[in-house]
């Protein structure tokens, strides 16, 4: 897979692009939704992982943005406060999957596999 990583916490990028390579994953990583959103389109992408809180842009915002880019592509929203409405509603609707941090590498594959419901092992499950 063609995996993007939005994350404006550098140790916190790094980590999950090195997961995600280990792998297997082909991973584009940028700190912040303006850098991702300026990426070019061709490849696509078939997954995006982002945070819920970036600079200038929130991570349900930045998947819609990408979406209109990239029709197919799966989301997975990562955070150590997921329990909003708002993140809540959109992983019950299957909008997107939530990551709560700090993860591990067991629960970083479940939610790419999509094995886990949306709030599993999150703080709203």
């Amino acid at each position: 897979m063609r995996i993007l990583v939005v994350e404006d916490d550098p140790g916190v990028r790094s980590t999950a692009t090195r997961m995600l390579e280990f792998l297997g994953h082909t991973v584009v990583s940028t700190g912040g939704g303006d850098e991702a959103e300026r990426l070019p389109e061709n490849p696509p992408f078939d997954v995006v992982l982002t945070d819920l809180r970036l600079p200038g842009v929130r991570g349900p915002l930045l998947i819609e943005r990408l979406r209109r880019r990239w029709p197919g592509l799966e989301a997975i929203i990562m955070s150590g406060d997921l329990d909003t409405d708002e993140v809540r509603a959109g992983a019950l609707d299957g909008r997107w999957r939530l990551l709560p941090k700090p993860f591990n590498f067991d629960q970083l594959i479940a939610q790419l596999q999509g094995k886990d419901s949306p709030t599993n092992g999150s703080p709203l499950g």
